[in-house]
């Protein structure tokens, strides 16, 4: 069950940019970012010129990576993790266990844990490096299809990138990455990153082909009896405050994503986090009218109610109300 909100400094890594020249550098900080390795020069008489910019946001690592010279990623250790590379320009050879891919930018490559793992990787070959903690990824499958599954996850190796729903997966890995270079941005903010980080995951699992794809879909059909609706709403209803997500809420139920989203447009006409942002509206109201222009600010209340943006939240709540939630506090 998710606690109140804690803005902690472990949840995010901010973006670091390193550029050097030197193989051991390259190899030492890819290393502590993505997963242990030994790089090495493909072929000799080469200039290393590498490029690594990264970010964290909860279980999810994301990077542009570059060489600038042909090199070979052999992994010290079998993956711990689920990998994703995607090249933006030129080429790159990868392998994983016994299956082999070729990264393009049509195509990128996956990576499985518990298996050795290499990359022959071309000089101006540049890539989009995801990395998904395997606890929170497993977690993630299991949360959308309300039960247990096999781990680790049979996931293909290749990801095909000109099919729809894999192109809008990758405008969103594109967008928080961008994200990451602004530090004033809404996904900097745990209340908002926490979407984002589950969002990534799900498109992920919905995009790619693996074994329980079909139990997903399967699953989009489903709807619960209204007293497992009921069981949400009082979720929300006891703890509005709190960073529910989705996936929280359908875990608590015991039932998947994609079941809870239709037992809500069935029973409560409103998708599960309208309904929340509805009851966080209305706790902010109340409290605005009950409190003194003097003793609070309508900041310290949007926040306490789950509002990270000031801004959409007088949107939000005038498009309620009416009213500013200044004029609110004004009038009492």
């Amino acid at each position: 069950m998710p606690t109140e909100l804690e803005v902690t400094e472990s949840y995010f890594s901010r973006q670091k940019t390193v550029c050097t020249q030197q193989l051991s550098a390259a190899e030492h900080l890819a290393s502590q970012i993505f997963t242990p390795h030994h790089l090495r020069f493909s072929r000799r008489g080469q200039r290393l010129n590498a490029r690594l910019v990264a970010a964290r946001i909860g279980a999810v690592t994301v990077g542009y990576l570059r060489y600038g010279a042909d090199v070979e990623l052999v992994n010290s250790t079998a993956l711990d993790d689920y990998h994703i590379n995607v090249p933006l320009t030129s080429h790159a050879e990868s392998w994983c266990g016994a299956a082999t891919a070729q990264a393009t930018p049509t195509q990128a490559a996956v990576f499985l844990p518990g298996r050795p793992a290499g990359i022959e990787w071309a000089a101006d070959c540049a890539q989009l490096c995801v990395k998904f903690s395997r606890a929170d990824l497993e977690l993630e499958l299991e949360g959308l299809l309300g039960r247990p599954a096999v781990r680790p996850l049979n996931i293909t190796h290749s990801m095909n990138l000109t099919a729809e729903s894999s192109r809008t997966w990758l405008a969103l890995l594109s967008l928080l990455y961008r994200e990451f270079s602004r530090p004033q941005s809404i996904v900097q903010h745990p209340m908002t990153g926490r979407h984002f980080e589950h969002l990534l995951m799900h498109g992920f699992l919905l995009a790619q082909p693996h074994y329980q794809a079909m139990a997903l879909d399967a699953e989009q059909q489903a709807a619960p009896p209204p007293k497992v609706v009921r069981t949400a709403l009082d979720l929300i209803e006891e703890h509005p405050e709190w960073s529910w997500t989705t996936t929280d809420l359908a875990r608590e139920v015991g039932i998947g994503v994609r079941a809870l989203q239709e037992g809500f447009k069935r029973h409560v006409g409103l998708p599960p986090l309208t309904y929340l942002r509805e009851v966080r509206l209305n706790r902010a109201h109340a409290e605005l009218a009950a409190s003194s222009a003097g003793d609070v600010t309508v900041a310290h209340i949007a926040m306490k109610w789950g509002f990270g943006h000031l801004g959409r939240f007088g949107t939000a709540y005038r498009r309620k109300f009416g009213v500013t939630p200044q004029h609110t506090l004004r009038a009492t």
